[in-house]
């Protein structure tokens, strides 16, 4: 890949970032939350945390209980995005200056972009950051708003993120979401 980025200093920001909106939300939310998510776009240039919270969760389930499992799976639907905006605006800054570079190899960069985000909340998850701050398990997520990125790939990071119990919940709503 012709590009001197830091995918390190990357993953350190995404790091304190996800930290940063996560202890926001639960000073505004406590123990409602339920769900996290990190969420970019298929050009690789955004980042934005997705928070839900049971209240809004159970609202909108009984408002259409016919798609429960989409209000549950799909971040866009969630209570809010806040959390450490200037972290994530300045995140979204590099990532849009980096791929504006006509020498960029943009597959590659946009798979270990990727990838970078399911490594930070997958060391969150393993090492209890989640649990320890909300004082519960909860749903984690990273997702790519308007995407044809394969469904396997977004089972496959749902897994890494989650106990097996919610990763089978979540592959079993995109088998059938695109049955």
């Amino acid at each position: 890949m012709n590009t001197d980025f830091n995918f390190e200093e990357l993953k350190s920001k995404i790091e304190f970032a996800v930290k940063k909106s996560f202890k926001e939300n639960i000073q505004k939310y406590g123990s409602d939350i339920c769900s996290f998510s990190l969420i970019s776009d298929d050009g690789a240039m955004t980042l934005v945390p997705y928070t839900n919270t049971k209240s809004h969760l159970e609202k909108m389930q009984s408002q259409d209980p016919k798609y429960k499992d989409f209000y549950e799976f799909e971040p866009v639907e969630w209570f809010t995005s806040n959390g450490a905006k200037a972290e994530f605006h300045d995140l979204c800054q590099t990532l849009s200056v980096e791929t504006d570079k006509e020498e960029l190899d943009f597959e590659n960069f946009r798979n270990i972009v990727f990838e970078t985000c399911v490594q930070v909340l997958e060391k969150l998850r393993t090492e209890g950051f989640f649990q320890k701050e909300l004082g519960k398990n909860l749903l984690v997520q990273f997702n790519i708003s308007d995407t044809n990125e394969p469904k396997e790939n977004l089972i496959k990071w749902t897994k890494r993120l989650n106990d097996k119990k919610n990763g089978k919940r979540y592959q079993d709503y995109m088998n059938h979401v695109f049955e």
